[in-house]
């Protein structure tokens, strides 16, 4: 019997992978119409970070631009199979889901520094591995395999 926790979390993972790979997909087919939004915008952020001095090229913004598009679908991905390994209680979706988590925990630490509210994202991070690594929860991943089964070849009670 799955968690309910483990189904909720999953299920969110399931959610993120969806829409980051689909804000991939839009991005890319996009592209004609959000391009010169986005280099406008990002223009914009690397003068004022770099108090103007910073020397874009057009290039450079077309590069940035298509890495995005692949680091959504490849996120995207990830984020569904791992949710997909959680909710059908695979044990490698858990320890996934705990790295995912602690990149995660990395990335919001550093975000707190541009923006604050990302704290929030830190915690829920970290109540999730916690969760994850919980004993009782951790036992319900690990297949208990009786020896009859084993010599009869039957490893999927």
């Amino acid at each position: 019997m799955r968690p309910l926790g483990v189904t909720v979390i999953s299920v969110i993972m399931l959610i993120g992978g969806i829409l980051f790979f689909i804000s991939g997909l839009s991005l890319m087919f996009s592209k004609d119409v959000a391009y010169p939004i986005f280099s406008e915008e990002y223009k914009v952020l690397l003068n004022q970070s770099m108090y103007g001095m910073a020397n874009v090229t057009e290039e450079l913004l077309k590069e940035i631009y298509d890495t995005l598009i692949y680091v959504a679908i490849f996120f995207g991905a990830v984020y569904a199979v791992v949710g997909f390994g959680l909710f059908t209680m695979r044990e490698w979706g858990r320890i996934a889901t705990v790295i995912l988590a602690g990149f995660n925990v990395l990335y919001g630490i550093f975000l707190m520094l541009i923006q604050p509210l990302a704290a929030v994202s830190v915690v829920l991070n970290l109540l999730v591995i916690w969760y994850l690594m919980r004993p009782e929860v951790r036992d319900k991943f690990t297949r208990k395999i009786s020896i009859e089964d084993r010599v009869l070849g039957n490893q999927n009670p």
